[in-house]
C-alpha cells in the first residue's frame, strides 16, 4: 500500500509541476497580448472574450470536477493573471 501511496502522490507533484508550467506560459502569453493591444490603443479587458474562455472550460470539462467548479477555478485565473496587468499599470480597471 505505501508504495501504491507513494506512486500517487508523486504523479499528484508531477501535476501540480505541469499547472504551474502552464499557468506561468499563459500569464507570460497574456502579457505579450495586454502589450501589443496597449501599443495599438486597444481595450486589454475584454468581458466577451472573458466569457468565452469561461464557457470552454466548462464544454471541455471531463469531469471528476463539477462544472460550476471549473468556471470558478478559470475565473480566479482570470482575475489573477489581470492583477498582474494591474501591477505592471497596463489595466485600467
Amino acid at each position: 500500500m505505501q508504495e501504491k501511496v507513494q506512486e500517487l502522490r508523486e504523479r499528484v507533484d508531477e501535476v501540480d509541476r505541469e499547472l504551474i508550467r502552464a499557468l506561468n506560459e499563459r500569464a507570460r502569453v497574456v502579457q505579450e497580448l495586454a502589450t501589443i493591444k496597449a501599443e495599438a490603443g486597444v481595450p486589454i479587458f475584454d468581458p466577451k472574450r472573458e466569457e468565452e474562455i469561461l464557457l470552454r472550460a466548462v464544454e471541455y470539462n471531463e469531469g471528476p470536477i463539477y462544472d460550476s467548479s471549473m468556471r470558478d477555478i478559470f475565473e480566479l485565473i482570470l482575475h489573477r493573471i489581470r492583477d498582474l496587468e494591474i501591477q505592471r499599470g497596463e489595466f485600467q480597471r
